[in-house]
């Protein structure tokens, strides 16, 4: 069965045994001091153009605005972005095909290279050969990446909660992704366990359940 990410997966995905999200919604009292927090480790500014790839409703799309940030987000779902906030609603766009160098034309974008993609909690959800694709283009469009990812060992998460979505089909551990990056384009500048204000209350959970990795196009400098 395919899933769609639709109303049951961001809405009442648990209940429905089909994602983590339970009544996902705007919770500027959280979502801003996580911003923050991407803000200020990846040294964003006024001057910064950033994309997030996998930006569901556009949260982080319009908290990062909102401190300056020339943010845009993409998102394969419909529903997501239909349901986005009103202020950011010429910042957002649906991805078709996962083709982001098509899906980005939307945008009033003058310049062709961002400072930064970020994803957080996307890749898992992607078939390897189609991510391979994805990075392939992301590397001719940012100079640098920043990605987050839950991290596992033989099939099994190291966050026993990773396994409610259903649609989480990559459960590999660092040097893998390590090596899906490099042969795709990006130099690993750093590997983190950590990012404070970030996802801290899975690192309660399991130390090392989470990889956070920095990095840098090969293509552009």
């Amino acid at each position: 069965m395919k899933i769609k990410f639709d109303k049951n997966y961001y809405e009442d995905g648990i209940s429905k045994g089909l994602s983590c999200y339970e009544n996902y919604r705007w919770i500027p009292e959280l979502t801003y001091p996580m911003a923050h927090k991407f803000y200020n480790f990846l040294k964003l500014g006024k001057k910064s153009n950033v994309l997030e790839y996998g930006c569901a409703h556009g949260f982080l799309v319009k908290c990062l605005n909102d401190y300056g940030v020339n943010t845009y987000g993409v998102d394969i779902s419909e529903f997501a972005i239909k349901n986005s906030l009103a202020d950011i609603s010429d910042k957002v766009t649906i991805i078709k095909n996962n083709n982001l160098i098509n899906a980005i034309k939307k945008f009033k974008f003058n310049k062709k290279i961002f400072d930064w993609i970020i994803s957080k909690d996307v890749f898992e959800h992607i078939p390897q050969k189609e991510l391979k694709k994805i990075l392939n283009q992301m590397n001719k469009i940012t100079k640098n990446l920043f990605v987050i990812v839950p991290l596992g060992d033989k099939s099994k998460y190291r966050i026993q909660q990773y396994h409610l979505d259903k649609t989480h089909i990559i459960i590999k551990n660092e040097e893998w992704w390590i090596n899906l990056f490099k042969k795709n384009g990006f130099k690993v500048e750093q590997m983190l366990y950590k990012v404070d204000g970030i996802k801290d209350k899975w690192f309660k959970t399991n130390k090392r359940g989470n990889g956070f990795f920095v990095l840098k196009s090969k293509l552009i400098k």
